[in-house]
């Protein structure tokens, strides 16, 4: 019993580490668009994410290319952080901000995306902390 809970704690640090610290890195930019940091510009939308495999399909995203004001940052093939409302098309610009995120451009009245990552961060944080407590590093030296 006490090594399947040694095991089982130790996935959980494991998990939570490494959740903890993706999360982590995502949220700084997330941050940094709800508080109108980064390059304001345009995002080109050039392809639409499928949610549903029904007709017609639900948009859940889109990439697209971002190119900054000054024309000095270009960023080919991002994600578009919340989204877009429906009946956007192929084509359409709309203006965003780039904050840095490896994988995202964020609109630029964007005030909401940082919680969900940091709901995330904040969960795999507890996770992180539930394995340390069932492991109980602090009585190993004991033993």
């Amino acid at each position: 019993m006490r090594l399947r809970l040694k095991v089982v704690a130790i996935g959980w640090v494991l998990i939570g580490a490494a959740g903890a610290c993706m999360a982590g890195v995502a949220l700084i930019p997330d941050l940094r668009a709800a508080h109108g940091g980064g390059a304001t510009g345009a995002f080109t939308l050039t392809e639409p994410q499928g949610c549903d495999r029904y007709e017609p399909p639900r948009r859940c995203g889109w990439f697209g290319d971002f190119v900054s004001d000054d024309g000095r940052t270009v960023r080919r093939h991002m994600d578009l952080a919340d989204g877009l409302p429906p009946g956007a098309q192929v084509g359409d610009t709309v203006a965003a901000r780039d904050t840095g995120s490896l994988a995202a451009i964020y609109p630029t009245d964007d005030e909401t995306t940082w919680r969900t990552t940091a709901a995330f961060f904040a969960g795999f944080s507890g996770a992180f902390l539930i394995g340390i407590v069932a492991l109980q590093p602090w009585k190993w030296r004991n033993r």
